[in-house]
């Protein structure tokens, strides 16, 4: 079992006076078979009286708040505590190939009534059924090949085709962009990556959440210096949903921490909202995920 805390601060600055904020957060971390949110706060300026939490229809905890008084810097801090470890992993039992798991969905869907996985088999507001994404799925072995490899050999394909660049996609960068460019970021890789599988005729679901990554030997962790993270989801019958991270080439471990789960990063996006007033605003986000047993030493 592995402790960790999140920091995750977002700053919007204004050019002007804002005369109001409403805003929605999904910054909470999920509590999940693999991991428990062990505690959550949230630190808003100004101040926001009206703060409620939801759970949408994905189980993503929400926070909404309005802030009605002038303000040119609207500051929201998360602090979380994760408890992050998994039992026995499912992944050795996966031996059946894509096609048995493909005629496998059907049945579960039709017998079992399984009709929410109908909405991770579609095309969704950000991830089109592109047939360049199907492509990535070209020549590997459908009939034989046990899920598991499968994913993994996708897996690789991607490591091969697209380069990581920070700089080469925003949010409003198509897929048709990513795949010409061949550059993007872990989103557009989670977003092409669930393209590809359903188009193949598995349920893919898009997962957001925080990754603990290690500062080089003898350096220090950069506090604020990390980012939130996406992955993917993929549904296999007889196992469950089994979390694949197309940017890192590795199925999910200890250090991947879920926050929100849904068709895409338009269902889960970390914050959303309207400003009256303000003119151009400017969004400043820092997010430092260490193990407490780092901050322990540091204290």
């Amino acid at each position: 079992m592995l402790t960790i805390r999140i920091t995750h601060e977002t700053t919007y600055q204004h050019a002007g006076p804002a005369t109001a904020a409403w805003q929605m957060l999904q910054l909470q971390p999920r509590n999940e078979a693999s991991q428990e949110c062990l505690d959550f706060q949230l630190e808003i300026k100004p101040s926001a009286p009206d703060l409620t939490t939801r759970t949408d229809f994905f189980g993503n905890t929400r926070h909404f708040f309005s802030v009605r008084e002038p303000h040119r810097e609207l500051s929201i801090i998360s602090r979380s505590t994760v408890r992050r470890g998994y039992e026995a992993s499912p992944l050795p039992g996966i031996t059946a190939p894509l096609n048995a798991a493909r005629n496998h969905v059907a049945t579960v869907i039709r017998d079992r009534g399984q009709f929410e996985l109908e909405q991770y088999l579609h095309a969704s507001p950000l991830v089109p059924l592109l047939e360049g994404t199907a492509q990535l799925a070209a020549g590997l072995d459908a009939e034989t090949l046990p899920m598991i490899d499968w994913i993994a050999a996708l897996g690789q394909t991607f490591s091969e085709t697209f380069v990581f660049d920070s700089k080469a996609t925003d949010i409003s960068t198509p897929l048709t962009t990513v795949l010409q460019t061949k550059r993007g970021v872990c989103q557009d890789f989670t977003h092409l990556f669930i393209s590809c599988v359903r188009q193949q005729g598995l349920p893919a679901a898009y997962v957001s959440g925080y990754l603990l990554t290690n500062p080089p030997p003898g350096q220090p962790r950069l506090l604020g210096a990390d980012a939130m993270h996406a992955w993917a989801s993929i549904f296999v019958p007889e196992v469950g949903w089994v979390d694949y991270d197309p940017t890192n080439t590795c199925f999910i471990g200890d250090g991947h921490l879920v926050v929100a789960r849904g068709r895409d990063y338009a269902d889960v996006s970390p914050t959303r909202g309207v400003f009256s007033g303000g003119g151009i605003h400017r969004l400043k986000i820092a997010v430092t995920v260490e193990p407490e047993e780092e901050i322990a030493s540091a204290e």
